[in-house]
């Protein structure tokens, strides 16, 4: 008697474990579709800032190959003098050249300047420095441009425009002559974010 009865629970046994394997294999419908998809390129958008020289007009990218940052010279007349109670301009254009989709407007800003005076001159209390934002290249030469500037400035470029900062630099008139000839290097950071 206990045999039947073993027999039987082995049995019901065997039909549940064989109905779980049916459940699990799924059903026998044919849902199975096959396509060819052919393999495709994927390349991240660039994100690239062009920098033109007033004086020069050559185009440098603000980042070069290597990912470090570009350093751009300006220089402020062809002899890079400038003269006691008097000032001199200079100016850079930034591109936004990226080839991103969809809009894409990154927003331009300086820093303060950083005066660098070469051999160890003291020219620094003597230089004042001026930034602006410009429509273009030449109103960097117009004193009027500079009358409300301050040390930094911002400008927004939207995809494939450009905008221009301005730069005045002027030096004392009451500059000791015994600086006469001395020269200084200013360095004016140039950070873009995407907004």
């Amino acid at each position: 008697m206990k045999s039947t009865r073993a027999l039987k629970a082995t049995g019901l046994v065997l039909i549940a474990v064989v109905l779980g394997l049916l459940t699990v294999q799924g059903s026998y419908a044919l849902w199975n579709k096959a396509a060819i998809a052919a393999a495709g390129t994927i390349q991240a958008a660039d994100f690239r800032i062009s920098l033109t020289d007033t004086i020069t007009s050559v185009v440098t990218d603000m980042t070069l190959a290597d990912g470090t940052a570009a350093t751009l010279s300006l220089s402020t007349t062809p002899a890079g003098v400038v003269i006691p109670g008097q000032s001199t301009y200079a100016g850079v254009e930034l591109g936004n050249e990226t080839n991103a989709g969809g809009l894409f407007t990154v927003r331009a800003s300086t820093s303060t300047p950083v005066v660098d005076n070469n051999a160890g001159s003291p020219l620094a209390p003597y230089l004042t420095l001026k930034v602006v934002a410009a429509n273009s290249l030449p109103q960097c030469s117009s004193a009027a441009l500079y009358e409300d500037a301050s040390e930094t400035a911002e400008t927004d470029i939207p995809k494939q425009d450009t905008g221009v900062f301005c730069f005045q630099v002027s030096l004392a008139d009451n500059m000791p002559a015994s600086l006469s000839g001395q020269s200084a290097t200013v360095a004016i950071p140039i950070t873009v974010n995407q907004l």
